[in-house]
Protein backbone atom coordinates (compact mmCIF):
# COMPACT_ATOMS: atom_id res chain seq x y z
CA UNK A 1 0.00 0.00 0.00
CA UNK A 2 1.29 3.43 -0.51
CA UNK A 3 0.27 6.76 0.27
CA UNK A 4 -1.65 7.31 -2.62
CA UNK A 5 -4.07 4.82 -2.32
CA UNK A 6 -5.26 6.27 1.30
CA UNK A 7 -7.98 9.16 1.30
CA UNK A 8 -8.23 11.16 4.61
CA UNK A 9 -12.29 12.00 5.17
CA UNK A 10 -13.35 13.79 8.24
CA UNK A 11 -16.12 11.46 9.55
CA UNK A 12 -17.04 12.86 12.89
CA UNK A 13 -16.39 11.33 16.54
CA UNK A 14 -14.94 7.86 16.62
CA UNK A 15 -18.21 6.44 17.19
CA UNK A 16 -19.33 7.97 14.34
CA UNK A 17 -16.32 6.79 12.54
CA UNK A 18 -17.27 2.69 13.91
CA UNK A 19 -20.22 3.00 12.49
CA UNK A 20 -19.37 4.39 9.07
CA UNK A 21 -16.64 1.19 9.08
CA UNK A 22 -19.01 -1.53 10.07
CA UNK A 23 -22.15 -0.44 7.26
CA UNK A 24 -18.93 -0.68 4.56
CA UNK A 25 -19.33 2.90 4.16
CA UNK A 26 -15.28 3.78 4.79
CA UNK A 27 -12.73 0.99 5.08
CA UNK A 28 -10.94 1.88 8.08
CA UNK A 29 -10.51 4.54 10.65
CA UNK A 30 -8.15 5.63 13.79
CA UNK A 31 -9.25 5.40 17.07
CA UNK A 32 -8.43 5.99 20.89
CA UNK A 33 -10.31 4.66 24.07
CA UNK A 34 -13.29 3.83 24.67
CA UNK A 35 -13.98 3.80 20.84
CA UNK A 36 -11.06 0.78 20.63
CA UNK A 37 -13.08 -1.07 23.33
CA UNK A 38 -16.18 -0.85 21.72
CA UNK A 39 -15.17 -1.62 18.06
CA UNK A 40 -13.29 -4.66 19.59
CA UNK A 41 -17.12 -5.72 21.50
CA UNK A 42 -18.40 -5.41 18.02
CA UNK A 43 -15.72 -7.83 16.42
CA UNK A 44 -13.92 -5.30 14.67
CA UNK A 45 -9.98 -5.81 14.89
CA UNK A 46 -7.78 -3.68 15.15
CA UNK A 47 -4.54 -3.22 12.09
CA UNK A 48 -1.96 -1.39 13.73
CA UNK A 49 -1.86 -0.55 17.51
CA UNK A 50 -0.07 2.20 18.34
CA UNK A 51 -0.19 2.42 21.96
CA UNK A 52 0.20 -1.45 22.61
CA UNK A 53 3.31 -1.38 20.23
CA UNK A 54 4.94 2.22 21.94
CA UNK A 55 4.90 3.63 18.98
CA UNK A 56 5.24 7.34 19.88
CA UNK A 57 2.35 9.19 18.06
CA UNK A 58 0.68 12.30 19.03
CA UNK A 59 -3.16 11.13 19.50
CA UNK A 60 -4.56 14.83 20.13
CA UNK A 61 -3.40 18.42 20.40
CA UNK A 62 -4.02 22.10 21.26
CA UNK A 63 -4.00 23.99 18.09
CA UNK A 64 -3.94 27.78 17.49
CA UNK A 65 -3.11 29.89 14.51
CA UNK A 66 0.12 31.91 14.95
CA UNK A 67 -1.43 35.32 14.62
CA UNK A 68 -4.16 33.98 17.58
CA UNK A 69 -1.28 33.24 19.17
CA UNK A 70 0.38 36.34 19.20
CA UNK A 71 -3.04 38.41 19.36
CA UNK A 72 -4.53 36.40 22.54
CA UNK A 73 -1.52 34.98 23.93
CA UNK A 74 -2.81 35.55 27.25
CA UNK A 75 -6.19 33.62 26.87
CA UNK A 76 -4.23 30.85 25.24
CA UNK A 77 -1.93 30.81 28.48
CA UNK A 78 -4.91 30.43 30.57
CA UNK A 79 -6.91 27.54 28.75
CA UNK A 80 -3.64 25.39 28.57
CA UNK A 81 -2.66 25.89 32.49
CA UNK A 82 -6.56 24.72 32.60
CA UNK A 83 -5.89 21.83 30.45
CA UNK A 84 -2.88 20.96 32.42
CA UNK A 85 -4.07 21.00 35.69
CA UNK A 86 -6.84 19.12 34.38
CA UNK A 87 -4.36 16.21 33.47
CA UNK A 88 -2.59 16.82 36.69
CA UNK A 89 -6.21 16.32 38.50
CA UNK A 90 -7.18 13.06 36.69
CA UNK A 91 -3.36 11.62 36.22
CA UNK A 92 -3.66 12.00 40.35
CA UNK A 93 -7.49 10.96 41.22
CA UNK A 94 -8.20 7.68 39.61
CA UNK A 95 -11.91 7.77 40.79
CA UNK A 96 -12.89 11.20 39.89
CA UNK A 97 -11.24 10.86 36.36
CA UNK A 98 -13.23 7.37 35.45
CA UNK A 99 -16.59 9.59 36.77
CA UNK A 100 -16.00 12.38 34.43
CA UNK A 101 -14.78 9.46 31.52
CA UNK A 102 -18.00 7.30 31.58
CA UNK A 103 -20.57 10.64 32.17
CA UNK A 104 -18.56 12.59 29.13
CA UNK A 105 -18.38 9.31 26.71
CA UNK A 106 -21.42 8.38 27.75
CA UNK A 107 -19.68 4.56 28.65
CA UNK A 108 -21.53 2.54 31.08
CA UNK A 109 -19.01 -0.43 30.96
CA UNK A 110 -16.38 -0.37 34.26
CA UNK A 111 -14.05 -2.81 32.35
CA UNK A 112 -14.09 0.26 29.07
CA UNK A 113 -13.54 2.89 31.21
CA UNK A 114 -10.72 0.87 33.14
CA UNK A 115 -8.91 0.47 29.88
CA UNK A 116 -9.87 4.38 28.63
CA UNK A 117 -7.88 5.52 31.80
CA UNK A 118 -5.16 3.37 31.67
CA UNK A 119 -4.95 4.09 27.93
CA UNK A 120 -5.27 7.77 28.79
CA UNK A 121 -2.47 7.15 31.84
CA UNK A 122 -0.19 5.72 29.41
CA UNK A 123 -0.23 8.02 26.94
CA UNK A 124 -1.05 11.36 28.15
CA UNK A 125 1.61 14.10 29.64
CA UNK A 126 0.94 15.15 32.77
CA UNK A 127 2.43 18.95 31.24
CA UNK A 128 0.84 18.85 27.83
CA UNK A 129 4.23 18.37 26.22
CA UNK A 130 4.70 16.23 23.18
CA UNK A 131 7.29 13.93 22.96
CA UNK A 132 9.08 15.24 20.08
CA UNK A 133 9.39 11.40 18.85
CA UNK A 134 5.67 11.43 18.31
CA UNK A 135 5.70 14.76 16.05
CA UNK A 136 8.41 12.96 14.23
CA UNK A 137 6.34 10.10 13.70
CA UNK A 138 3.49 12.04 12.35
CA UNK A 139 5.19 14.47 10.28
CA UNK A 140 7.27 11.66 8.56
CA UNK A 141 4.08 9.73 7.84
CA UNK A 142 2.22 12.32 5.61
CA UNK A 143 4.79 16.22 5.65
CA UNK A 144 2.13 18.81 5.27
CA UNK A 145 3.22 21.23 3.17
CA UNK A 146 7.12 19.14 2.51
CA UNK A 147 8.33 20.37 6.02
CA UNK A 148 9.84 17.47 7.54
CA UNK A 149 10.86 19.71 10.52
CA UNK A 150 8.89 19.70 14.31
CA UNK A 151 9.59 22.96 14.78
CA UNK A 152 7.44 23.87 11.99
CA UNK A 153 4.20 22.52 13.33
CA UNK A 154 5.09 22.43 17.14
CA UNK A 155 5.29 25.24 19.54
CA UNK A 156 5.92 24.86 22.63
CA UNK A 157 6.22 28.00 23.91
CA UNK A 158 3.96 28.73 26.57
CA UNK A 159 4.34 25.36 27.95
CA UNK A 160 7.98 26.48 28.26
CA UNK A 161 6.80 30.10 29.70
CA UNK A 162 4.73 28.20 32.36
CA UNK A 163 7.76 26.03 33.65
CA UNK A 164 9.93 29.33 33.87
CA UNK A 165 7.34 30.71 35.79
CA UNK A 166 7.26 27.98 38.42
CA UNK A 167 3.83 26.78 37.21
CA UNK A 168 4.19 23.26 36.45
CA UNK A 169 6.32 23.00 39.52
CA UNK A 170 3.36 23.72 41.40
CA UNK A 171 0.93 21.51 39.77
CA UNK A 172 3.72 18.29 40.40
CA UNK A 173 3.98 19.54 44.56
CA UNK A 174 0.00 19.68 44.41
CA UNK A 175 -0.87 16.69 42.68
CA UNK A 176 2.02 15.05 44.07
CA UNK A 177 3.92 14.09 41.12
Amino acid sequence: MRRDDVIFKEYGSGIRRIEAVTSGEIKATAVNEPVTSIAHKQGLKAMVNLAADHIPWLFSSIVVKQSYLAAHRDLVVQFIKATMEGNYLALSNEKRAKEVLARETKVADPKIIDITYKDFRLQTPASLEPARKAAENVIASDPPGGSAKVEDYVDTGVIEQLKREGFVAALQRKYKR
